[in-house]
């Protein structure tokens, strides 16, 4: 059978639905059982107008509304480049693509940005993708955000890391309950209890805002935080990491060891 009758026979169904969204398949080599609806194929390239999806293989089983691709799959659409060992993508009835599910060192990349984990889900019509199994979101230049799962809403470019929330970079790192990350800001919100740890001390706080651009974390209290010997308490606590920088608002607390104090010549 020719690419364009293979092409016929997947949107023949969805014709008839004047709204309907189909997609095409077509492949360098196929095996179809049009009693049962499966379709087997190799070398296969789908599109659905918005997206393009290419595998070495591929099992469409029509009535279950399910499609499994394998090799190394690749898929490109408006959420960014998806790539998996294994894909298994779903649909309607009317052949709309609803849901991708990769597994196999699965990566999404996005605007620059990369989210991996061993489980990758994305839902190509609200454009969000969810990672499971120790899942990282790497930012340049060198922010890596990690956690139980991150929801990553491509169209927004914001993030929900679930606990434990870790943002980390060359700098140091902070860790908390959860976070709302906005990427284009570069501005994480982390609930407490948070812990960090940068040069000019390390410590706990109640909540965080981090603007990683700006090189700032704004601690809320109560925060304790250690810098070498001597310990600070205070409501709140301004660190400006790259200048290693504190600045403390409110009512605080600092005890000062000896070993930490300048040393008369």
């Amino acid at each position: 059978m020719g690419r364009a009758a293979l092409a016929a026979v997947l949107v023949a169904a969805a014709v008839a639905t004047a709204h309907a969204a189909s997609f095409v398949v077509t492949s360098q080599r196929l095996d179809l059982d049009a009693q049962r609806g499966v379709l087997r194929a190799w070398g296969v390239r789908i599109t659905d107008g918005l997206r393009v999806v290419t595998a070495p293989r591929l099992v469409l089983e029509r009535q279950a509304g399910l499609g499994v691709l394998e090799g190394g799959v690749q898929a490109r659409g408006p959420e960014g480049e998806l790539r998996g060992q294994v894909v298994r993508i779903r649909f309607t009835p009317a052949l709309e693509l609803t849901r991708f599910e990769a597994t196999g060192s699965p990566r999404l990349v996005s605007a620059g940005r990369v989210l991996s984990s061993s489980r990758l889900t994305l839902d190509p019509r609200s454009g969000v993708a969810t990672a499971e199994g120790a899942p990282r979101l790497v930012v340049p230049p060198d922010l890596r955000a990690t956690g139980g799962r991150i929801v990553y809403r491509s169209r927004e470019r914001t993030a929900h890391v679930a606990s434990p929330a870790r943002f980390e970079n060359r700098e140091g790192a902070l860790q908390g309950r959860d976070a709302e990350f906005d990427l284009k800001s570069q501005t994480a919100r982390l609930e407490g209890p948070v812990s960090f740890r940068f040069p000019a001390g390390r410590g706990v706080a109640q909540a965080a805002v981090a603007d990683f651009g700006q090189g700032r974390v704004v601690l809320a209290g109560p925060v304790r935080m250690r810098w070498r010997s001597s310990v600070l308490e205070a409501e709140r606590v301004t660190v400006w990491y790259r200048q290693g920088r504190v600045v403390v608002e409110g009512a605080s607390r600092i005890r000062v060891e000896e070993e930490d104090l300048p040393q008369r010549p």
